[in-house]
């Protein structure tokens, strides 16, 4: 499992995902209705995107989120 600590990494695991489904960045959007602007802009990691579009965008590639606290040895002490 990939750690997720920042929208850059959110943005390439949804885009490994939806390449590993053979699908465009249109063609995902198109079964919740978002824009390819949009999935481009998630998969960017542009941190303005509202975290609406964000699952919707994982619900199209039938992704969801399991969060767990992070290992204490991590050397991440402050990701924003």
């Amino acid at each position: 499992m990939i750690p997720i600590t920042s929208p850059e990494t959110l943005g390439k695991v949804l885009r490994s995902y939806r390449k590993k489904l053979e699908l465009t960045q249109s063609e995902a959007g198109r079964k919740f209705n978002i824009p390819q602007k949009t999935v481009s802009r998630i998969e960017s990691g542009i941190p303005a995107v509202h975290l609406e579009s964000v699952f919707k965008y994982m619900s199209a590639l039938g992704l969801e989120i399991h969060l767990s606290p992070r290992d204490k040895s991590s050397n991440d002490v402050a990701l924003w």
